[in-house]
């Protein structure tokens, strides 16, 4: 047996269908990465990763960061050495679905958090970007609940320190012309600090007007989750 099978097999026997997917992409990250191309986490599982949640249907989204996911290649990876079931852009691995998007717009790529796995570094997609589409779909074209709640959550984990969140890239990317939800970040983002408040969590950085710090994430069941500007 390869090394390749031994770690789809542990990969396989994670019962956690969260891990299990965040450890198959560190495998996905570094075998593209071989192939030249750069891969992010991107949708449900990106958000889940920030927001400490965990999805009924869990499934594995991913994109090029860097370099263009070839038809060919993405055979050779998925069919030819991880065995999964599918074709070109849609497969089952590991028994979950694996979803590539031919590409995805990242305003900010440098802000891909790493997400340290025991097959390689997973790299997703910048909360604050997540953030900031939350935001939106909260409140365009009508209020919607479950965008409010999902930006709140990040908010909430953002001024905890969960994750590193930049509020300055996200107050910029809020008020760009294609979002104008810069005064909607600002009332949310009042709401999350009250909560965090009731809470009794940690102090919002912002409020002593002081730097927010780099950390390391301190989300339950992962194993490291880097902040970009961390110092190596």
């Amino acid at each position: 047996m390869g090394r390749i099978d031994e770690a789809l097999q542990q990969i396989e026997s994670i019962g956690d269908k969260t891990e299990r997917a965040l450890q198959l992409a560190g495998l996905l990250t570094t075998l593209f990465k071989i192939k030249g191309t750069m891969l992010v986490v991107t949708g449900q599982l990106a958000f889940d990763s920030y927001a400490n949640a965990a999805s009924d249907k869990v499934e594995l989204e991913m994109a090029p960061l860097t370099g263009k996911l070839a038809p060919r290649m993405i055979l050779e990876i998925m069919r030819g050495q991880l065995h999964a079931r599918g074709v070109i852009y849609h497969w089952t691995a590991a028994g979950l679905p694996v979803h590539f998007l031919g590409q995805t717009e990242i305003v900010h790529p440098d802000l891909c958090r790493d997400f340290m796995t025991e097959h390689g570094v997973a790299k997703l997609l910048p909360a604050e970007e997540i953030a900031a589409n939350c935001i939106l779909s909260a409140v365009y074209p009508m209020p919607d609940f479950e965008a409010q709640t999902r930006a709140r959550l990040l908010l909430i984990n953002g001024l905890t320190d969960a994750f590193h969140m930049d509020w300055k890239v996200l107050h910029d990317l809020c008020h760009r012309f294609e979002y104008r939800v810069g005064e909607e970040l600002a009332q949310m983002r009042l709401a999350a600090k009250k909560d965090v408040d009731a809470m009794g969590a940690s102090p919002d950085p912002l409020a002593a007007q002081a730097p927010a710090p780099a950390v390391k994430a301190k989300i339950p069941r992962r194993p490291m989750f880097d902040d970009p500007n961390m110092p190596y």
